[in-house]
């Protein structure tokens, strides 16, 4: 039977399995022993092998990319896109032909050999110093040997291959409107944090987290593998809306770049604020070199009257950045102070009318424009007359009228009144320099005093706590005579403002400023009426303007304010119109100063804020309110 013969081969077959199993057993013991061995390498390695291993992990950073800056709008002011700079480790750096390779590197990357070769080298002997004094030298290895580089450079640094050049990624700052931020805006710095303005204000959420790419390379320096987790991507930094509208801006900067060479002026500052929001719609200011003008030597005494055929004194502190780098200027809107004058009648009219001393209907005696104080002091008005109401004497800026009805204050009152509409502290806007201004203590507070701040002397004000002071007579309701937190970014109903509106004034005593303070513009649109051709005003506003002569400030270093002087550039002024607008419902307010118009202002008499300053806010606000989309008012008073 074939059953019975056939060959026996379960024997040899179970053999076959019983080796194959022994060999997955020892192939399977074997791979055991050397997972078990590479997990004791990565987690306990061998001193000897720890001083290898940190060099075969390489971890690129990914920069991550700051947030942009834009307007109320949206529109683009800074953002930050990535660019390459060109670097060398010295190590590898060529240790032959090497002046070749620097003016090589030199001529590629737009450097001067001079300048760049003798750092290059510094850098290797520096490390052929510690290579011979020490057994384990901490070598220099990194050396920036470019700014960021053009499409064309970098193409070129590619093509040199020079051993030890290499490039990082830098990011890119890049300003959409440095022409009209300016100061404002500020400047990040090449460790991309901000340095000055919005940029340094709102550095924090602007700021990027750098990502992280960690790979395993071999001896070699090639990319072997990636960790689980090795990849950690970049986080961007949020983007920042700020309460700037661009085109405000730009009409605002437009109009002042105008002012300062039809008044031959040494500059001029401007704020648009919007007094419901408390926002900072556009805010600038422009400075020119005025031909002629001479430091003060701070050793003559300036004569009274310094109007006619006196020495022009360059009267604006230097800024030598900002002719280098507009951005990094000096912001004189929050930075420079200076005493208001007669735009700082309205609030101690209100102060006085608030406390029951005057009313509007009551007749102050005048004096026909000049009239000395009890104590001796002489004062006079541009407007002369006997008498006057307590609303004509604000209306036509009589410093006689003012003096009599703040002289019925307490000096705690009038002291309380100023401090109260944020005069002496600062609006904490965050940004760098703002100074709180100056009033006097009551420690020091005197006769004097008392008469100078009735017309805007012996305080000194910033333009930003100017416009804010003044939203207390541009803002309805309930919120009328309360001053708005000062925003510089875009207000939003999900992001309600820090802090309340502080309260200086009642709302009827407010609405009595504004209503008196028009009369004062419809003066000056009489004015400007008389003098062109174009169609009437769309807009009925209401402000005041102001004239004050320029405060010497502090001495320099080593000198003192000479014997004799009154503490005054006498014969230069800054002349300054606030303005809010339109009447019923205000969207604006304007403040704009002229700083130091020109000598031949001054001597036929045109240099006051009304003639300088009023003709600018006028037509800033014409511009600004057509822009915003506010219908015209009904038609203004036909002058003739």
């Amino acid at each position: 039977m074939f059953t019975a013969n056939a060959p026996r081969s379960g024997a040899p077959l179970a053999q076959a399995d019983r080796v194959a199993l022994a060999l997955f057993v020892l192939l399977s013991a074997a791979m055991l022993v050397l997972i078990g061995r590479v997990a004791q390498l990565q987690i306990a390695p061998s001193p000897a092998l720890s001083a290898h291993m940190g060099e075969r992990t390489s971890a690129v950073v990914e920069p991550g990319r700051r947030g942009d800056l834009t307007d109320r709008r949206g529109r683009l002011i800074a953002a930050t896109s990535m660019g390459r700079r060109a670097f060398i480790d010295p190590v590898e750096f060529p240790k032959v032909n090497t002046d070749r390779a620097i003016l090589d590197l030199c001529q590629a990357v737009g450097a001067k050999p001079e300048v760049l070769g003798p750092r290059i080298l510094d850098r290797i002997r520096e490390n052929e110093r510690r290579t011979a004094n020490d057994d384990d030298p901490k070598l220099l290895r990194y050396l920036a040997v470019s700014d960021l580089l053009t499409d064309g450079q970098l193409d070129a640094v590619r093509r040199l291959k020079i051993p030890g050049v290499h490039l990082e990624y830098r990011p890119v700052r890049t300003i959409a409107a440095a022409d009209v931020v300016g100061p404002l805006l500020g400047k990040v710095g090449f460790d991309g944090k901000g340095m000055m303005g919005s940029e340094r204000v709102f550095d924090a959420p602007m700021q990027a987290a750098d990502g992280e790419f960690s790979f395993v390379r071999d001896a070699a320096g090639r990319p072997l593998w990636v960790e689980p987790g090795g990849y950690t991507p970049p986080q961007p930094g949020k983007d920042v809306r700020l309460a700037i509208d661009l085109e405000l801006q730009r009409i605002l900067q437009e109009e002042l770049n105008r002012a300062v060479i039809e008044c031959d002026a040494a500059g001029a500052r401007g704020v648009l604020f919007d007094p419901a929001t408390g926002e900072v719609l556009a805010m600038t200011d422009v400075v020119r070199q005025v031909r002629g003008a001479i430091p003060y030597d701070w050793v003559r005494v300036i004569p009274k009257d310094n109007s006619s055929g006196g020495p022009r004194y360059i009267t604006i502190p230097p800024d030598p950045l900002r002719s280098r780098i507009p951005s990094l200027g000096r912001n004189r809107c929050v930075e420079d102070i200076y005493e208001p004058g007669s735009t700082f009648k309205p609030f101690m009219w209100a102060a006085v009318t608030e406390a029951g001393l005057a009313r509007p209907s009551e007749i102050f005696n005048t004096y026909n424009g000049s009239w000395t104080t009890p104590y001796g002091r002489a004062l006079h008005d541009v407007v002369k007359k006997d008498h006057m109401t307590w609303s004509e004497v604000l209306i036509n800026s009589s410093n006689i009228g003012m003096t009599q009805g703040v002289a019925r204050l307490t000096f705690l009152q009038a002291h309380d009144a100023i401090r109260s509409l944020g005069f002496g502290s600062r609006v904490k806007t965050g940004l760098p320099g703002e100074t709180p201004g100056f009033v006097t203590t009551m420690k020091n507070w005197s006769k004097f005093t008392q008469t100078s701040v009735a017309y805007g002397h012996e305080v000194a004000v910033t333009p930003l706590q100017m416009v804010r002071a003044f939203s207390a007579f541009a803002r309805n309701g309930d919120d009328a005579g309360t001053l708005p937190p000062v925003r510089l970014l875009a207000a939003d109903a999900s992001d309600p403002a820090a802090e309340p509106p502080v309260r200086a004034f009642k709302p009827a005593t407010a609405m009595l400023v504004r209503e008196t303070l028009r009369g004062v513009t419809r003066n000056l649109d009489r004015r400007l009426a008389a003098k062109r051709s174009a169609e009437p005003f769309r807009y009925e506003i209401f402000g005041k303007s102001g004239t004050a002569e320029i405060p010497l400030g502090r001495p320099p270093e080593g000198k003192k304010r000479p014997k004799g002087s009154d503490g005054y550039f006498n014969g230069q002024y800054n002349s300054s119109f606030i303005a809010a607008g339109p009447y019923e419902r205000p969207r604006l307010v304007c403040l704009v100063i002229v700083d130091d118009p020109g000598p031949e202002l001054i001597r036929k008499r045109e240099h006051y804020g009304s003639a300088t300053a009023g003709p600018v806010v006028r037509r800033v606000m014409e511009r600004a309110l057509a822009y915003l989309g506010v219908p015209a008012a009904p038609p203004p008073p036909q002058f003739e």
